[in-house]
């Protein structure tokens, strides 16, 4: 048995395991005995900490479309260069789907409504982040400024997902193509940095 950690430790311990083990075996090819296995720990030990499988897959997802439009949020809010918000934000959905954690987020996206819902609400508040610095920057109104936002993000995620299933462009080049596409297109719109 693992040495005996404080409730955070073993909780964080048993999320980067399952993490790993999710993102390769998919939700349905691991069980609650093969993680907890792997962890070092009892079974009653790993419900103590998540009642069920779908609740500790849901904390993995949770986690990481946090953490993924934490990413995005530093890009546009950490500067007043518009086309490095651009290029930094891009950059940041094509590392996130570089990371394991994007599999289990996506792979299931799909099929279970309520991760696809955790997705879709993150989209929505990067979208209105967005929208809120094209409306200031430009001058349009809050529907125009929400329809270009909802394309840009879509642009950004849809185009990092493509490259996730091809891999036939180094990963810096496909965020610098996809942000460069971006960039062009917000040129039309108004004054604009960078």
């Amino acid at each position: 048995m693992a040495a005996r950690l404080s409730a955070d430790a073993r909780r964080a311990q048993l999320e980067q395991i399952a993490g790993r083990m999710f993102a390769d075996f998919g939700y349905h090819g691991v069980s609650m005995e093969q993680l907890a296995d792997a962890a070092g720990v009892s079974k009653p030990v790993l419900y103590q900490h998540f009642p069920s499988k779908r609740e500790l897959y849901l904390a993995l997802v949770r986690d990481a479309v946090s953490e993924m439009e934490s990413h995005v949020r530093a890009a546009l809010e950490g500067t007043s260069d518009n086309r490095a918000r651009v290029e930094g934000a891009t950059a940041a959905y094509f590392a996130f789907v570089d990371d394991p954690r994007f599999r289990l987020v996506f792979s299931a996206e799909r099929s279970d409504d309520e991760v696809h819902d955790e997705v879709s609400a993150a989209h929505r508040r990067v979208t209105r982040v967005v929208a809120e610095l094209i409306s200031e920057d430009a001058g349009l109104d809050r529907a125009s400024a929400l329809f270009l936002a909802a394309a840009l993000r879509g642009l950004a995620a849809d185009g990092a997902r493509w490259w996730s299933e091809h891999y036939d462009v180094a990963r810096e080049d496909a965020a610098r193509l996809a942000a460069q596409l971006a960039w062009r297109g917000l040129g039309s719109f108004g004054p604009r940095s960078g």
